[in-house]
């Protein structure tokens, strides 16, 4: 007895992507390692995203306050001052203790923190 096998290529979609999967096994739900560890990601922790753009958006506000004192000459301004202005001193990216004090950076404008003043407000990346 004589068999005919056909096969028939299932098309199917990355749940993550959404571009065609064109080969492996015929019931493959994700085109690529990333799109899996993305997709999974993506519902155990499905306020993760909201969160991220959330932090971010705060640290962007604490920049671009800060850079506008420093285009206005401002080196040293009282907490209560930036905390009006919408300054929130918990979101930095990076931080380090030298010596008694401590040095904040947010991009590439850096300061040192006082627990009434931000003082020494430089910009690292120009001379300005």
């Amino acid at each position: 007895m004589a068999y005919t096998l056909k096969y028939f290529k299932i098309q199917t979609r990355c749940l993550q992507c959404g571009k065609e999967i064109l080969y492996g096994r015929a019931d493959r739900k994700f085109c690529c390692k990333e799109c899996k560890n993305q997709y999974h990601n993506r519902r155990r922790y499905p306020l993760r995203e909201e969160m991220e753009s959330s932090v971010l958006r705060k640290i962007d506000t604490n920049h671009s306050i800060l850079e506008r004192l420093h285009k206005d000459g401002v080196d040293t301004v009282d907490l209560l001052t930036l905390s009006h202005m919408g300054f929130d001193a918990r979101f930095v990216t990076s931080y380090r203790r030298v010596g008694r004090h401590d040095v904040f950076a947010i991009f590439d404008l850096q300061y040192e923190m006082t627990p009434s003043r931000l003082k020494n407000l430089i910009c690292l990346s120009s001379s300005k």
